[in-house]
């Protein structure tokens, strides 16, 4: 790949610190889009004065309209509204459903071999809506790629090491139902369970699945954004230099795990054309009906929209 164009529109607080670490990583022509007049531009010119420190001659490019965009290989969708305290994912649903009905259309009409991610919540149904409305669009979502991330720290965290030795996977639906797999997490290789009792990790459990509400009710306004900003650009940068890394995205089921017709965060391997494929894992019992759990649930929120 030529150095990618990646526009990322939404020039709040994730979308704006997504726009920052992927200039510290070099990813490519990075372009800032918000509906906000000048909002954009006020961010890339706020990342682009701190390249000195961070060592990179990457910029920004702040837009007010995404006719400056001449392409884009990869598109981050952060726009929306965000969730704040006492509100659930499923309330932005409707709210934020316009949002993606409008950039769809512009994405099919300007971009249309872009690789699409959306990061908007809630984002299994958002991404399923994408997909469904314009089934040729390449667009996968964030998934529990973010809880991932906070599961494997909670594992460092009981442990007592390092956050490199932590290995762990979450599927099913970013929402309270999410399922962080216990039975395939690690520690340096060695099996959770051999590490840690009952009790521990049930609390790592429960501190992943609130993870998320738990920080905006310490925010009031909004969701956090320094974790999500940092998984974002994993994700980018996989597709950027096809590293083939695994993500457990959302992405639309067609018979995997006996699926179809929904999408649901699953182990998904990543390079240079986003998704190239699903993995199947083995899955216990317990595992197995809470993610038939989640596919009903997203079977639901499908059905309130259609």
């Amino acid at each position: 790949m030529a150095i990618p164009n990646i526009l990322i529109i939404g020039a709040g607080a994730v979308g704006a610190f997504s726009a920052a670490v992927m200039a510290r990583r070099q990813l490519g022509t990075i372009y800032l889009y918000d509906v906000v007049e000048d909002l954009s531009i006020g961010r890339a010119m706020d990342i682009n004065q701190a390249s000195p420190y961070l060592s990179t001659d990457t910029r920004v490019i702040g837009c007010n309209s995404l006719d400056e965009v001449p392409a884009a290989d990869v598109v981050v969708i952060t726009a929306g509204r965000a969730r704040h305290s006492g509100m659930t994912r499923l309330d932005l649903l409707r709210q934020n459903l316009a949002v993606m009905e409008d950039l769809g259309t512009t994405i099919m009409s300007t971009l249309p071999q872009a690789q699409v991610l959306v990061v908007t919540n809630p984002v299994d149904v958002l991404t399923w809506f994408m997909k469904n409305t314009w089934p040729k669009m390449n667009v996968f979502g964030l998934g529990c790629s973010l809880d991932a991330l906070r599961f494997c720290y909670f594992i460092a965290e009981a442990f007592g090491g390092s956050v490199d030795s932590a290995r762990g996977m979450v599927i099913g639906t970013h929402n309270e139902d999410m399922i962080p797999l216990v039975n395939h997490a690690t520690v340096g290789g060695v099996p959770v369970r051999r590490i840690l009792g009952q009790e521990a990790i049930e609390e790592i459990v429960r501190r992943t699945r609130s993870a998320g509400t738990t920080i905006t009710q310490r925010l009031k306004s909004h969701s956090g954004y320094y974790a999500a900003a940092h998984v974002i650009t994993q994700i980018v940068e996989s597709i950027v230099f096809n590293r083939l890394g695994i993500f457990p995205l959302s992405v639309g089921c067609r018979g995997h795990y006996g699926y179809d017709g929904i999408c649901l965060a699953l182990p998904t391997v990543v390079g240079r054309q986003g998704p190239e494929r699903i993995l199947e894992i083995d899955l216990d019992e317990t595992e197995r009906r809470a993610l038939d759990g989640c596919a009903l649930s997203m079977q639901e929120a499908i059905g309130s929209i259609q």
